[in-house]
């Protein structure tokens, strides 16, 4: 029994072959791809700063909503509304990857100028003596799921 064996030189494959030149462009353009990737939103610690400072601020102030009049706190709502926004255009700036922080604060802030709209409606009377407490709760929960957002972000800059 004899096997016979075939020599295959590098000289006789064709390189040049439309097959191997389309498959080489494919693996090229997924490769770049592969690099390109998706683009990642980095924990960062002012974020986490901004966020766990005005969540105290707003549910603060949005509990003394209950117990104070309008006149009381029209300073504090102003600085708190600006503090809101500063923040915001932070997390505006960062671009597309933070996208998902960004729609978090418009729902908070929505959240807050919806309560600060009751409040000067002179709504607390037909709410109740306690409708802010609890949305002052509703506000703080949507804190938390924007600092734990934050939290989960990649923290490996390498």
């Amino acid at each position: 029994m004899q096997v016979q064996t075939t020599k295959v030189s590098l000289s006789k494959v064709n390189i040049l072959n439309p097959v191997n030149v389309f498959l080489s462009i494919v693996l090229l353009l997924l490769s770049l791809l592969g690099c390109a990737g998706i683009p990642i939103s980095y924990y960062d610690a002012t974020t986490y700063t901004h966020l766990t400072e005005l969540k105290v601020e707003t549910t603060f102030l949005v509990k003394s909503f209950d117990t104070k009049r309008v006149d009381e706190n029209e300073q504090k709502i102003e600085e708190v509304t600006i503090s809101l926004k500063k923040a915001y255009e932070y997390e505006n700036g960062k671009g597309k990857p933070n996208s998902d922080t960004v729609k978090q604060f418009n729902k908070i802030i929505e959240l807050f100028n919806d309560d600060i709209e009751k409040y000067r409606e002179k709504v607390p009377e037909i709410l109740g003596n306690k409708y802010f407490q609890e949305a002052a709760v509703v506000l703080g929960q949507a804190f938390d799921i924007a600092i734990a957002t934050e939290n989960e972000k990649n923290k490996d800059k390498r």
